[in-house]
Formats: structure tokens, sequence, C-alpha cells
């Protein structure tokens, strides 16, 4: 815990002193009191210190600590508590991250990155994050030791944006590593990652094995019963061995026992059996044996094993094959509990998924976090155990995310009207009223109720067509809130004299991008509205206005480095030893962020859409641009015209259904494959704020 307080303030690391304390009763507890001219923390255990220290930062420092600016601490003065915190909080197991955090934020991250995000969960509570990093490694050793040739075991491991979809049994092979040095870094990484969660006090929770295996093992033991599995989303189908195969335990146990040689065995172990997929054989009865063989490969090689399987692909025959106090299931998203009579007893974590895909719309309400559902929850259901946030990307929302790190050790509602003016303090340094008004607004619009669920998608980044239902798989495509408000707060906040911190102007920039992407349909609709009912003029000034703004837009995120597209290819290829990985991870970034996979024909093609600088202009804007300019060229014909294609998936565009699409299919590849970032923004960003608040004020009103 001192390490912990000296890396992040060491100007004022001398004015702390820690102790431990017993809990209170059940409920784990910390302390903030001043004592002896030292600021005191007390707490159960070492998170629970890290939760004191920086509830002490932020009460009495007015700290904001978040993924997105203000990462860093600047602390000179440390004033000593004028009065005595205690909090005593029941949520006893807090997780965190889903599989697809690792592909879509961070699998180009750093030790010094991790270091950063190892203490963010501590000092927000965390004890128990996914940690699966190196487990390349796991595979890659294993498969050597079982004799199968280094080459066929590289071409089993997908690259590093994929490789969480590869763990959930979803693909394997794709963008495959080509460098085994790579596997020995990340191994390295990871087992570093480990080691300071464990010296925090965490618990790691690690990959588990539920038969997925190279097609190569298919064809080395042909009496094992070893199946195609259904093709996921048109990827290559994957191998699943048999649970109730005697290989199953073997290869299994191997795969642990390699785990265990590498990082360590921390006894909670991930895996989810026919992850959108289904079972081989039918039947209650069938699928009960899996559970139990599953259940034993864990118990057999750690006494003390916990399953953890998420709620989203459970089954119930699986469930209840397996002892109580064997299981903990991750409600991902807050639903599964109604469905499952609160999962039958088993303990459970209420989770909270949020975001999709990594991609950057604002959005959630905050009204849901703050009346804080656990407390209610677990009166019905004592099996409840505890809390967790399993975002697919991060790097997104800090408001909301900072509120919800809050309610997973809260233990009562939230008064948004107290909490969101110290929010707006500790955000942007200054407590003006412009900048409180400048959030209120945020919860009556992004943040409003009616902002639960999925995401609001982007015009600007949905492949065009004559008719829209959806930018990515199931999100919301009609705008739920009022966005004169939203735009309104960055008026607001352009007001702001004294405002001094990163948050501002990360905000500004990320609250105007919002707006003025919303306001984007609006021309959209000018145009196919011109264009349907033969209006030259509108039919143009719709077109033309929708190109405009997305190069306002374009320009404008391009003045902060994290809101661009090269900023995080330079992070990829950063990652690589040779300079064939180099190119392989720039090539994973680019093929997710558009065509997702796989590139022949995708169905998932925008699912991890961004508005970010540079891809906004040489991608989305290129597709639209070419898009009307087909329209133009069917303008004079009588007879209705529509992109729709017959075979839709996810109420979209079959990728490649028609000549418009074929074409436009040509572009996004030939994109991928000689795509250069371009020259770095020099632009103040408040600057060119405020010249584009002036330039839309009229047309959003």
């Amino acid at each position: 815990m001192d390490n912990l307080i000296k890396r992040n303030t060491p100007a004022i690391s001398e004015y702390f002193e820690t102790r431990i304390i017993p809990k209170q009763g059940e409920k784990s507890i910390y302390e903030i009191e001043a004592q002896n001219g030292k600021i005191l923390l007390s707490g159960d255990c070492k998170i629970s210190l890290a939760m004191a220290y920086y509830r002490y930062l932020k009460e009495f420092c007015f700290v904001n600590l978040s993924w997105c600016a203000n990462t860093h601490l600047d602390i000179e003065n440390a004033p000593l508590p004028d009065r005595k915190i205690t909090h005593a909080f029941e949520q006893q197991k807090r997780a965190y991250m889903n599989y697809c955090t690792f592909g879509y934020s961070a699998c180009w991250w750093d030790w010094e990155r991790w270091e950063r995000e190892i203490d963010f969960m501590a000092i927000n509570g965390i004890n128990m994050p996914l940690s699966i990093v190196g487990t390349e490694a796991v595979w890659f050793y294993t498969l050597l030791d079982m004799g199968i040739e280094q080459s066929d075991a590289l071409d089993f491991l997908s690259g590093p944006m994929y490789w969480p979809w590869q763990l959930m049994n979803n693909l394997d092979g794709y963008m495959p590593l080509v460098d085994h040095l790579y596997i020995k870094k990340r191994m390295e990484l990871g087992k570093k990652i480990i080691e300071r969660e464990l010296e925090l006090g965490m618990t790691p929770v690690q990959q588990g094995f539920s038969g997925h295996v190279p097609r190569i093992i298919k064809g080395l033991a042909k009496r094992a019963k070893i199946y195609a599995a259904k093709p996921w989303c048109n990827f290559h189908p994957t191998f699943q061995l048999d649970p109730l195969d005697p290989l199953f335990g073997q290869i299994g146990r191997a795969l642990r026992e390699k785990q265990k040689e590498l990082f360590g065995a921390h006894h909670f172990y991930a895996c989810d059996p026919f992850n959108e997929n289904e079972p081989p054989v039918k039947g209650d009865g069938y699928l009960a044996d899996v559970g139990k063989a599953i259940s034993e490969l864990y118990s057999d090689f750690d006494s003390e094993a916990v399953w953890v399987m998420q709620s989203l692909s459970l089954r119930e025959p699986i469930v209840k094959a397996v002892d109580r106090e064997k299981l903990l299931i991750l409600d991902i998203d807050s639903s599964k509990y109604k469905e499952t009579e609160g999962f039958w007893g088993y303990d459970f974590i209420l989770g909270n998924i949020h975001n999709f895909g990594g991609r950057t719309a604002l959005h959630g309400s905050i009204k849901a976090l703050a009346d804080n559902p656990y407390l209610e929850i677990k009166k019905k259901y004592p099996n409840l155990v505890g809390t967790g946030l399993f975002m697919e990307g991060i790097n997104q929302n800090p408001l909301y995310y900072d509120l919800a790190f809050e309610m997973l050790t809260e233990n009562k509602k939230k008064d948004l009207d107290s909490w969101l003016p110290g929010y707006a303090k500790r955000r942007y340094g200054s407590d003006e009223e412009c900048l409180k008004q400048a959030v209120s607004l945020l919860r009556d619009s992004c943040y409003s109720e009616k902002c639960t669920g999925r995401e609001t998608g982007s015009i600007i980044c949905a492949r065009p067509s004559t008719q829209i239902h959806h930018t990515a798989p199931n999100d919301f495509f009609e705008l739920r809130y009022d966005n004169k408000k939203l735009f309104k707060s960055v008026g607001l906040m352009l007001e702001s004299q004294n405002s001094k911190k990163e948050g501002y102007t990360f905000d500004l920039c990320d609250i105007l991008r919002q707006a003025l992407s919303n306001h984007v349909k609006e021309y959209y609709i000018k145009a196919m509205s011109g264009f349907n009912n033969k209006n030259a003029a509108d039919f143009e000034n719709g077109c033309n206005s929708f190109l405009e703004a997305c190069e306002d837009i374009d320009r404008l995120v391009s003045t902060i480095p994290e809101m661009t597209l090269g900023y995080y290819l330079k992070k990829a290829r950063e990652c690589a030893l040779l300079d064939a990985d180099k190119q392989n991870f720039e090539m994973n970034l680019l093929v997710q962020i558009t065509l997702w996979g796989p590139a022949a024909d995708t169905q998932l093609y925008d699912y991890a859409w961004k508005e970010w600088g540079d891809l906004i202009k040489t991608y989305y804007t290129v597709r639209w641009r070419a898009f009307f300019e087909y329209l133009a060229s069917k303008f004079s014909e009588k007879k209705p015209v529509s992109t729709l294609t017959k075979k839709r998936y996810y109420d979209r565009d079959d990728y490649l259904g028609n000549a418009p699409y074929k074409k436009m299919a040509k572009f996004e590849r030939n994109w991928i494959s000689g795509y250069h970032p371009g020259k770095e923004s020099e632009e103040d960003t408040i600057d060119v704020a405020r010249e584009l608040f002036i330039k839309y004020s009229e047309k959003i009103k």
C-alpha cells in the first residue's frame, strides 16, 4: 500500500499512515481521519486502504482520476481531514473487465499502462480482475510439449485484437502471430500484472478450459470426440473436444499445469462452454455431464477451485451439475438473475456491461447507477455476493464511469443533485456555476434515464444505405434525448474561465463531438428526403452539409491524440518485435475497427466503430461521398432506388449483397491495406471547439 501511495502521490506520501482494522461484522470497512499530524487510513484489507486513499484525495484534494484525461495525479499539498469518514460495505467481490476489453482497449498496453490501471482498480475497490494477459504462452508452450510444430502452434494463436474471442471459443488462428518472442514478451507482462494484483490483495480470475482445441489435434487423436462447431459470424469453424472424452481431462490438466508454472494458480477459473454456439448432443443429461466434467477438471487440479461463468451463455443443467461452493456466476448485464430465480441459489455478481465494441457514444443512465439496485436485489437473493463492471471497451464516458466505480461499494442510493457539482469541480478543477449547469444538462441528455441499454448508433460510422436501422448490431439508432440540451452544455463549458485540468479539454471535445454527430443525422434525413422527392436543392444541401460536418468533427477530434487513429496505430506497432508483426498488428487494428471480420464476408462490419480523427476523414466520409455520388447518378430515374439487400444480418444490409456494396467493399479493403496516418494536428482544442460551437449554434437551435 505504501508503494501505491508513493507511485501516485510522491510529494505527499510521507503524510500518510496506514493500519489494518477488523471488518465490521461481515462488512468490509475503511476509515479516514487526522491523527498526530498525519492522515490515518484504516481498512480491513489492502484494497480497503487503497479505497480510503482515493476517497481522501477526492474529498480533500478534489481529485478525479479517469481513463480519459486526468490520468495522473499531481498533488503537492495534503490537508488534514477536518472530519472522520467511515465507510462499511457488503459487496465482498468486485469483478472487473470483459474478455472483449482486452481486445478493444487493453491489447496494446505496456507495463507502465498496466501498472496505472491496476492502481486504478485498487483505489476503486476492484478485487477480482480478469487476468488473461499472457495466455497465448500457456497454449503455445503446451502445444509444443505435445509435440506440435512451432509453426502450427503459432498458426493457432489469433492476433492480439482477436485473441480474447479465441479464449471465448468463437474463432482461432485469425491474423495469427508470427513471432514466438512476442509470446514470451506477453508472458513476462502477464506475470508482472498478476504479481502486482496479488501484492495489492486482489484475486486474479484466470483462464479455464471448456474444450476448444486446434484442428491439428483432430488428426493426431483420431479416436477422440472432436467436432467442428457451427461457424460463428462467418468465421471458419472451430474445433471442440467433447468434455466427456478422456482426452479432455489430459489436455485440460496440461493447460492448467502450464498456467500454474507460468503465472501461479489462484483458484478462480473462467470459461463458458458452448459460448454463442450449440452443444453437439441434445438433452439435459449431456449438459449435466459436461458441467460435472469441467468442474472436476478444476477441482482435481486445485482443491479450492471456483468456476467463473458468464450469465449470457449459461445453461441450467450445466450450472446445477456443479456444487454451489464451486461456481460463481457473473450476471454481466444484471438481467439473468430475474429469469433464473437468482441463479438457483448459486453465488452471483451483479454486473454492468454498458459499452459494446469500444464505441465512442456518450450514453448511459446515471440515475440507474445512483439508484443502487444492488440493495434491493440483495434483500431478495442473499446469494448475491458482489458487483462488477464488464464493459467491452474503456476510454469513454468519464462521468458515467466515475459514478459507476463509486457504486460498486456504495451502501445507499446516491443523491445526484449533490454528486454532480462535486464531480464537476473534481473533473475540471473549478467550481464555476457554468460547469455545474453543464454536467446537469448531461444528466438530462446523454446520461438521462432513457439512455439505458445499448449505445445510440452513429450516422457517420454507419455503412451508407438508403435506409439505416443500425450502425452496429443491436444498437439504438433513434436519439433518446434532446440534442439541443447536449449542445447547450458545450456553450456553458466554454463560459468557464478557471478550468485547469485536462479533463475539461477532453470533455469539451467529446461532448461537442457527440452533439455534432447527432446533428449530422438531420443532414442525412434531408438528403434522402430530397432524393426521394426529387428535390435537387434539398438533396445537394443535405449531402454537402453532411460531408462538411464530418470534416469539422474530424478536425475537432484530431486535436486530442487519444481520439485519433494514428495514436493507436503507433501503440500497435510498438508492441511488436518483428517488422512482420508490426504490419500484422496494424492490420489487426484496421480490420477490427472497420470490417471486424472475417474480411472475406463479414456480418460484423462497423461493430467496433469509432469517431476518431483521420478515421472519419479517410474512411467514413469517403464512403458517404461515394454513396451520395451513387444516388446523384440515379437521381433522374423514375423508379424507386433502394440499396437494401434481401439477406440481412442483425437488421443490416448484407456486406456484399448488391453491386453498390461490392464496390464499397473494394474501397474498404483497399483502405485497410493502404492506410497511412495523416499529419498530427497542431490546433488548440478549445479554439476549434469555440469556432465550431459558433458555426453550428443556429443550425442546432
